[in-house]
């Protein structure tokens, strides 16, 4: 039964996850906003842009697709925030960090369970970077919406 006390409970706790969310997302989004001004994004998206147009993103894309990969979700959200993606590249990037998210410690966690990690992170990566492509292949086939 829902009860005053279950609002109250559920109210507290959405406030804490959000809170806890904001800690990640505002101080990621700040630091990405101050190296728009400097060439650190412009080298790193110099340097991933080959790849990341083949899922038709911009090289500095490679920031959230990264931070997702080795860190998680949130990092990325405060990175693509900062980045003015398009909606279809944002999506782009979401599917491709539903594959493949958090590698570090998940590759641990694979690691104790008794599973070699580098194939599992081999076929994540490799998912993650197929669901890219077919993203753009579908983009493309899509009539632009201006």
């Amino acid at each position: 039964m829902i009860t005053k006390d279950t609002w109250k409970k559920g109210f507290v706790d959405g406030l804490k996850t959000s809170l806890a969310l904001l800690k990640v997302v505002i101080p990621v989004f700040a630091v990405v906003k101050i190296l728009e001004h400097t060439p650190i994004i412009g080298w790193i998206s110099n340097a991933c842009d080959p790849l990341m147009r083949m899922v038709g993103l911009p090289g500095e894309a490679a920031l959230p697709v990264v931070t997702g990969m080795l860190a998680n979700f949130y990092a990325a959200l405060g990175i693509i925030l900062a980045l003015g993606l398009s909606a279809w590249q944002i999506t782009t990037v979401a599917i491709m960090l539903c594959c493949c998210h958090e590698l570090v410690l998940e590759s641990a966690i694979i690691k104790k369970a008794g599973i070699p990690a580098w194939p599992i992170l081999g076929i994540r990566l490799f998912t993650a970077f197929s669901a890219g492509v077919m993203m753009n292949l579908v983009g493309n086939l899509l009539p632009q919406v201006s």
